[in-house]
């Protein structure tokens, strides 16, 4: 599976997880397989440079960025109210 591959793949479940009933353990193992990812492209990033990598891949940005945008409107709020009630004393 290619890095593109993977990242869809790993955006896909945290769809599935923000259908579910909130798993703090799931969603950090998530999180963390997402942010071990982006940092591996980073470090590969001179691949990601060619204009021919990017148009060939254009659709799959965009529907990427989509699912992101997406993500975020569903998941922050959550990811806010969570750290609120954590800062909170009893």
């Amino acid at each position: 599976m290619n890095k593109i591959e993977e990242f869809t793949s790993i955006l896909g479940r945290l769809e599935e997880l923000d259908k579910e009933k909130f798993n703090s353990s799931e969603f950090q193992k998530v999180n963390n397989k997402l942010q071990d990812l982006l940092a591996e492209i980073s470090t590969n990033k001179e691949d990601l440079q060619s204009d021919n990598f990017i148009l060939d891949n254009k659709n799959i940005f965009l529907e990427i960025i989509s699912k992101i945008e997406s993500l975020q409107e569903k998941i922050l709020p959550k990811a806010e109210i969570i750290d609120s009630f954590s800062r909170s004393q009893v």
